[in-house]
């Protein structure tokens, strides 16, 4: 069973991809409360869920903890800030959702809260959390609506999509607006966007289709070649001229605009010294902290917890970083 470990007061909460928060120089913020998901969907390009083989341990962010971390970094933004609460797993399922999303609404600079989830958790007693936390919008990924091909893609027995499709109607109904986001699945799911687009019409959903990316350590599905750039437009191009629905999206349709960052605050090549914290997401990794963020070294396993290790940094993109010994 995959270790669960608790995010709290010392750690810092920028740093890794699977928690906290990320921050690619927009007025969008990702911000990651729980990494674990229930299902383990064929093509999931993180490996998440039960079937996973390389993920370690497991990681849950304090709320609280959480909220000081996300004010911070929106105080540093000039713009007003968009936060969409999404993961390398289910974030619904973090047991204080609920709170986390009203704490980011009290925040006069948020003017608006999304969530990612694939439905599976959803209920009307959630949803209704979810409402009168403040919650705007929920980011639905549905990627069939034949029971028995998404129940198989979703890779769980419990999962269905007739359910999951109530869910969203009675969120819509509740004020929250729902965005499907399905992934396209070339030469799988072609035929079932039409069904989804016709979904999406009837009920006043929005629609925002996702490029099947194909990751190393991600689950893959065979004889299914991950489209290029050119393919997937030249597929919604077709899409659109049939169902007579936008379907090309930018960051303006999100509001979504460039804005300062935080970081980075360490260099690729530069070498630091940091405390070990715990061990890492996959195999082969510790985590440690560094110049107030987290850092995942690669090429190690089992170091002890609270030593100094000197470290040389690999990565430092959107303050996600890697490292190696020094």
């Amino acid at each position: 069973m995959i270790k669960l470990v608790s995010i709290n007061e010392p750690v810092p909460l920028i740093g890794h991809i699977a928690f906290g928060i990320i921050d690619r120089g927009t007025n969008l913020l990702q911000i990651r409360p729980f990494s674990n998901c229930p299902m383990s969907c064929k093509f999931c390009s993180v490996d998440a869920g039960p079937k996973s083989r390389h993920r370690r341990v497991e990681f849950i962010v304090d709320a609280e903890h959480l909220l000081n971390w996300s004010n911070y970094v929106i105080s540093r933004k000039i713009h007003k800030v968009g936060i969409l609460i999404d993961g390398v797993g289910e974030p619904i399922l973090h047991p204080d959702i609920h709170k986390i999303i009203s704490g980011l609404k009290e925040n006069e600079k948020v003017f608006e809260v999304a969530i990612e989830t694939h439905g599976l958790p959803l209920t009307r007693s959630l949803i209704n959390k979810l409402a009168n936390s403040g919650l705007d919008r929920i980011n639905l990924s549905i990627d069939s609506l034949d029971e028995e091909k998404a129940r198989q893609l979703a890779g769980h027995n419990g999962y269905s999509v007739k359910r999951v499709v109530e869910m969203a109607i009675y969120a819509k109904q509740n004020g929250i607006d729902v965005l499907l986001t399905p992934v396209w699945l070339p030469g799988v799911n072609d035929k079932d966007m039409i069904e989804i687009i016709k979904l999406a019409k009837e009920n006043g959903f929005r629609l925002g289709i996702q490029k099947y990316v194909r990751h190393q350590k991600g689950r893959k599905l065979p004889n299914i070649n991950e489209p290029s750039w050119k393919e997937f437009y030249k597929f919604l191009d077709n899409l659109e001229k049939v169902t007579d629905v936008k379907l090309k999206l930018s960051p303006s349709d999100f509001m979504v605009v460039q804005d300062v960052r935080l970081g980075p605050i360490m260099d690729v090549g530069e070498k630091v010294v940091g405390r070990v914290f715990s061990e890492g997401w996959m195999y082969n990794e510790v985590l440690v902290i560094a110049k107030n963020r987290v850092v995942t070294v690669t090429g190690v396993d089992d170091l002890p917890e609270g030593i100094e290790v000197k470290i040389k940094i690999t990565r430092n993109k959107d303050e996600i970083y890697l490292a190696k010994m020094a």
